[in-house]
This record gives structure tokens, C-alpha cells and sequence, in this order.
């Protein structure tokens, strides 16, 4: 039988250089060896995002902290924003998710939450292509697919896509996030996945 699915806990963690002061996330009371993979690969993450705001040549003081999206039936999904300044050039953020298993430490990416014969890609853009038409949302050059491996989290019974600053929209827009009911693609999720895990229909 399953254990309860309670929240795991999470408590925060500054991470100061001359140059950065950011917080991170990091779990406890789960099983230490879950734990430990955890809290390594969200910090290995944090590495990642200061590495993204790093530019050659200029002085970047980076700051910022997390979100926590969803933290219940063993799934915890989260995002770290994070802010580039550069001291003159426009300051740039960068907001990269994370999605785990609290039991086993299993991470996933956007194609890991759908059956392997759909075309998830396919789906989500087309959602995606008619959210930006409904909410008449500036492109740079048009809007045709995601990528598979498309930034997202999951928020209560909703998986969210979103794009990176300038990714597909000007700068001003700042982040484009389209939301989409789990119950909407309710036919290509899997049955044991993150997705699946927040509904109670199986």
C-alpha cells in the first residue's frame, strides 16, 4: 500500500556570493536516499540557472528565490526565478521548473507525464496556438510547436507550459504561461504519472 501522501517538507537555503544572493529549496522527511538525490538535483539546477544569467564580459548580480506549485500526492513541482542584472543592459530572469517523485526521486520531463504513442507535442501546441490567439499575445516570428522537452510545471490539476523571456515574444511580454486542465488531455496522460497522480478519475 502506498504511504499517505502528505507534503513533504521544505525549508530554505541562501546561497551568497559577492555576486549572488538567491534562496533554494530543499526537502526533508522522506527517505534519506530520496532526499539526498532530491535536494542534489535541485541544487544542481541552481547551478544551472546562475550558469544561464552569467554573461562574458559583465558584471552579473543575480538574486531571487522560488515557488513551490504543487506539493501533494507525492508530487512536487517547483520553479526557481531567477534575476540577471546586468548594471546598464536590460536585467534578464530566468524561471526553470522542477518536477519530482517524492517516493522514488524520479524527475520528469514534459514527455515523461504522457502514454508513449501520443503526440503530446502536437496537442499542447495546438492548446497553445489557440491561447495565444484568444489572448492576442505578441510573437516574435509566429508560433508553430513546442519543444518536446518544453518548460512546465503543474500547478493543483493543471499542467502549465510556459516560454523564457524572448523565447517567442518580445521582451515586455515577459513570460508567456498557458494553462491546461489535466482533464483536457486526459486521454493521452499517464495513468501513473505526475498528471495523472492529480486527478481522481483512474
Amino acid at each position: 500500500m502506498e504511504l499517505l501522501k502528505l507534503p513533504v517538507g521544505i525549508s530554505s537555503v541562501p546561497y551568497i556570493t559577492p555576486t549572488v544572493h538567491v534562496v533554494y529549496p530543499q526537502v526533508y522527511g522522506i527517505h534519506s536516499n530520496v532526499q539526498f538525490k532530491i535536494n542534489q538535483d535541485i541544487f544542481n539546477l541552481l547551478i544551472e540557472v546562475l550558469s544561464m544569467l552569467q554573461q562574458p564580459g559583465l558584471v552579473t548580480v543575480m538574486s531571487g528565490t522560488y515557488e513551490i506549485k504543487t506539493n501533494q500526492r507525492n508530487i512536487l513541482s517547483l520553479t526557481l526565478n531567477y534575476l540577471g542584472d546586468f548594471r546598464g543592459a536590460h536585467p534578464i530572469t530566468v524561471v526553470k521548473a522542477f518536477t519530482t517523485d517524492v517516493t522514488t526521486g524520479k524527475n520528469y520531463q514534459l514527455k515523461d507525464l504522457f502514454t508513449p504513442d501520443s503526440d503530446y507535442v502536437k496537442v499542447l501546441s495546438k492548446i497553445i496556438e489557440a491561447q495565444i490567439a484568444m489572448r492576442d499575445i505578441p510573437m516574435l516570428d509566429g508560433f508553430e510547436i513546442i519543444q518536446p522537452n518544453q518548460d512546465y510545471y503543474i500547478a493543483d490539476k493543471s499542467l502549465v507550459i510556459y516560454f523564457q523571456q524572448v523565447e517567442i515574444s518580445p521582451y515586455y511580454v515577459g513570460f508567456p504561461y498557458f494553462i491546461i486542465p489535466i482533464y483536457d488531455i486526459s486521454d493521452i496522460i499517464l495513468e501513473n504519472g505526475p498528471l495523472g497522480k492529480m486527478v481522481d478519475f483512474f
